[in-house]
């Protein structure tokens, strides 16, 4: 019962080359459309998967990836959201363009080109008013929070699918419930109080339990 998450961010742009027999890429979008087909046709005890898919606002097909979900039928087994950046809220609070590129990390990308943020910020925005998603990370204070980003070994590449938890390589969310009315002492009456402590002490216990 852990959700997982993708990061389509690696992924080569619609048209760009490949060494391989069909000589370009398709780009995200039939990434996406798999990867979300494969999450639907995955189930237990009447439950299917849970997925959430990113896509960083520098990637040049990241409008494209906004609309995916314009065909209700298409993509129906994921979330989506895009990865904001400093770079592009400043460049869209200022009415600049910015860098869209790919690799996104890279200093010497293969694919740069500008564009004006406030319009890829519109698109997204019509996206997410029309649809409810995508959703929006905004990335940079995400990994300036996150706690395991602090350790080399870990590195956040994505989330869980409904973005409570920072993922890493590998890592899936582990969600666990509480039962609150256990913590009530003298419930349904006029001197029902909650505790805390036990609170606490359940707390600790659930925590451990996940880890």
């Amino acid at each position: 019962r852990g959700g997982c998450g993708i990061s389509l961010d690696k992924l080569r742009p619609s048209g760009s080359p490949t060494k391989n027999s069909s000589r370009t890429s398709t780009g995200i979008i039939s990434f996406a459309k798999r990867y979300s087909n494969s999450t639907r046709e995955v189930g237990q005890d009447g439950r299917r998967g849970a997925l959430m898919l990113t896509l960083n606002v520098h990637h040049p097909e990241v409008v494209g990836f906004a609309h995916c979900k314009d065909d209700e039928e298409s993509v129906t087994g994921a979330n989506i959201s895009i990865c904001l950046t400093d770079e592009f809220l400043e460049a869209v609070k200022k009415g600049k363009k910015y860098e869209q590129r790919w690799p996104i990390d890279s200093k010497t990308p293969v694919i740069s080109q500008m564009v004006d943020a406030r319009e890829v910020w519109k698109e997204i925005i019509w996206c997410a008013h029309n649809r409810g998603e995508p959703g929006l990370l905004f990335w940079d204070h995400i990994l300036k929070e996150s706690p395991s980003d602090c350790y080399e070994l870990f590195k956040t590449i994505c989330t869980n699918p409904c973005s409570e938890i920072p993922l890493s390589l590998l890592d899936s969310c582990r969600l666990l419930v509480i039962n609150l009315m256990s913590c009530v002492d003298n419930p349904y009456t006029s001197g029902a109080k909650f505790n805390f402590e036990r609170l606490t002490e359940y707390a600790i216990f659930a925590q451990r339990m996940m880890d």
